[in-house]
């Protein structure tokens, strides 16, 4: 194969990842993947958004998901969520709002598998800080991207109101959108 041929680049390109990817998630456990997420949702915010696919983008959360708001702090929130069996968020769409002339930036994205990573479902949450120190926080409830990529993508299945009601049993103190106790 010639010198830079297609196969010298597939191997340059896995030996990047081999370094990258190991170096991302030690950046990402050392300082918090919540911080990475953050600092690049606030880089891609800045960029022009013509012809730029969702992925890297910095979308509004779907309003329908607003579940409610936890009693507690976001960095009270993210040491509270595993106890609770969700894990961290590292691959998600990048998501922020307008509140009051503010752009407000997800402080942390998790989910919960109920059958564990192989399995069909999950409950993914989205958490803002609140303007009281309170953390909002914004579910659905959707395929498992892992299990069924293409589904996932398409959305099928893809329920904001389960989100929320999951979410409510797994969170202790979740202050429901509705105010009665259920979402």
């Amino acid at each position: 194969m010639p010198r830079g041929g297609p196969r010298t680049r597939f191997v340059r390109a896995l030996a990047a990842l081999a370094v990258v990817v190991p170096l991302a998630l030690l950046v990402g456990r050392t300082i918090g993947f919540w911080r990475v997420r953050l600092a690049v949702g606030k880089l891609l915010a800045v960029l022009p958004d013509d012809g730029a696919p969702d992925h890297v983008q910095v979308l509004p959360p779907p309003p329908d998901e607003y579940a409610g708001t936890l009693p507690t702090t976001p960095a009270e929130t993210r040491a509270r969520l595993p106890e609770k069996g969700f894990s961290e968020l590292i691959r998600a769409y990048f998501h922020a709002y307008d509140r009051d002339g503010e752009t407000v930036h997800e402080v942390g994205s998790f989910v919960h598998r109920p059958e564990g990573l192989t399995g069909d479902w999950q409950v993914h949450v989205r958490l803002f800080p609140a303007p009281d120190g309170s953390t909002e926080v914004w579910a659905h409830w959707e395929r498992n991207p892992y299990v069924a990529p293409l589904a996932h993508l398409r959305m099928e299945g893809y329920d904001p109101a389960r989100g929320q009601r999951v979410a409510a049993e797994l969170i202790d103190d979740l202050r429901c959108a509705r105010g009665d106790g259920g979402v």
